[in-house]
């Protein structure tokens, strides 16, 4: 008789950790370089009045961003960091037109592994992104993830938009993860059932006061917490995401602002809320001092 047993377990693998951070802004019309076809007014306009919206024609003669656009522009700034074993992009706005970002990323990279987007998790989307990059859930043992944040401002209808999800501009955010990743290491969760008034509690929890720490940490939140929080932890240096970024704001000032705080190591708590959905993100950057790191310059920042 033929007996076996399960495998011996394996342990969890390391957490990827942050290697390189680059933000990138975008103007309408430059970045597509592509005009509307003939057929794409016609094509979402149909879009739009099966939702029974409004038609915005002064639309059809204004710049778009596509977001494979925003992923070709993006990635020669990841050499040499541009082969990965998972690659996930993340948004809350939908894409300018229907370009296949992903198959585009796939096409310009030495390796892409698997691939796909999350964008049905509202403002917290990027959470999500990072919390199954982070702890290996896609992919187990990867080497090397990039988390791909997305937003453009293109809209065809005169429809109203909530204010917290109208964006106004053109942005790409690009994370790369790996094992070795000397920027620091990351903790990333995404907290669902999350009612308005539970805020403040929640927050309270996941940023306790910074007594202790060897430097003053800070807070990057999003326009969706501040509207439900109750003030700013106490001991914590607070940013908010620029107005008209709903997604991808705070992950545009931890790129902006990373060179400043690897100076002095100061941990990062970059926390967002997303009213619509009940979810609460949540994410901790413990930044890896080096005083060099300014030489990268704002917006474009690695590892050594």
């Amino acid at each position: 008789m033929h007996t076996s047993v399960p495998p011996p377990a394996v342990g969890a693998p390391a957490p990827l950790r942050l290697a390189h951070a680059h933000g990138q802004a975008f103007t309408p019309g430059e970045a597509a370089r592509v005009p509307f076809a003939e057929g794409d007014r016609e094509f979402f306009s149909d879009l739009v009045s099966t939702a029974g919206l409004p038609v915005d024609d002064d639309a059809f003669t204004r710049g778009r961003t596509a977001y494979a656009a925003m992923v070709s522009a993006i990635l020669p700034q990841l050499t040499p960091r541009d082969d990965f074993d998972l690659a996930l992009l993340a948004h809350a706005t939908p894409d300018a037109t229907p370009g296949w970002p992903l198959s585009r990323l796939e096409r310009s990279t030495a390796r892409t592994g698997l691939a796909f987007a999350i964008s049905d998790q509202g403002t917290t989307s990027p959470f999500a992104a990072l919390r199954i990059a982070v702890r290996g859930i896609a992919v187990q043992g990867a080497r090397r993830a990039l988390v791909l944040i997305t937003e453009q401002s293109a809209v065809y209808h005169r429809g109203p938009i909530p204010e917290e999800l109208r964006a106004r501009h053109d942005t790409g955010v690009a994370l790369v993860l790996d094992a070795s990743g000397e920027l620091g290491a990351l903790e990333c969760d995404q907290h669902s059932g999350v009612a308005p008034g539970d805020v403040p509690a929640r927050l309270a929890a996941l940023a306790p006061p910074a007594e202790g720490s060897t430097g003053r940490p800070v807070l990057i939140a999003g326009a969706g917490l501040t509207r439900h929080w109750a003030g700013v932890p106490e001991g914590y240096t607070l940013h908010t995401a620029p107005a008209g970024m709903p997604a991808a704001g705070i992950w545009s000032v931890l790129a902006e602002r990373l060179p400043d705080l690897r100076r002095t190591g100061r941990p990062v708590v970059l926390a967002d809320y997303d009213a619509r959905f009940g979810y609460l993100g949540w994410c901790r950057l413990d930044v890896a001092a080096d005083g060099g790191a300014g030489r990268s310059g704002p917006g474009r920042n690695e590892s050594p």
